[in-house]
């Protein structure tokens, strides 16, 4: 591969044109999971009502060779089931997220595209086999929540309301 791409703190600004135009050539080739490990610590199984459940699924590095046109990103997700501060359930995966790609992006806009995209990609088979884990386990677990998206790109700024039309919306309330 010609670049390896570790997550940065720091997101430069990307032209949204250019964003969009390398989502619209990006076409998911292959989602695998190349890592899983499951921890249950029976002893804890009674306190089950009390669990705290956590996760997280983040973006680790990206690979984007041109020469071949493939992005290739990789997710690491987690949940672990707290019973006071002792873990009765722990779960890690990692997943390898394959794109392919036409041009040769910008290294800013292909980082983006791999924090935004590729950790939606492999979050519902995490949830999936952490699902399945729990039931091989015998453990009636609640399914794992849904992400969302961490704002990216500013947000544009709202007009100021006028005073009028703050009258206008009371106006509109009464009636």
């Amino acid at each position: 591969m010609n670049q390896k791409v570790e997550p940065k703190a720091e997101n430069p600004p990307i032209a949204p044109a250019v964003y969009n135009a390398f989502v619209a050539t990006a076409q998911l080739r292959e989602i695998r999971l190349i890592k899983s490990e499951f921890t249950l610590r029976p002893g804890g199984l009674e306190e089950q009502e009390s669990w705290r459940y956590i996760h997280s699924c983040e973006i680790n590095a990206s690979d984007f060779d041109a020469e071949s046109g493939l992005l290739m990103a990789f997710v690491s997700a987690e949940a672990y089931c707290l019973e006071k501060r002792k873990r009765v359930v722990s779960t890690k995966c990692r997943y390898l997220i394959i794109y392919t790609v036409d041009g040769e992006p910008e290294q800013a806009v292909v980082d983006a595209f791999s924090r935004r995209v590729a950790r939606f990609a492999a979050y519902p088979y995490f949830r999936a086999h952490f699902a399945e884990l729990m039931s091989q386990a015998g453990v009636a677990a609640p399914p794992l929540p849904i992400i969302k998206e961490r704002r990216l790109l500013a947000e544009p700024k709202s007009p100021p309301v006028k005073e009028n039309q703050v009258e206008n919306i009371k106006q509109l309330e009464k009636s």
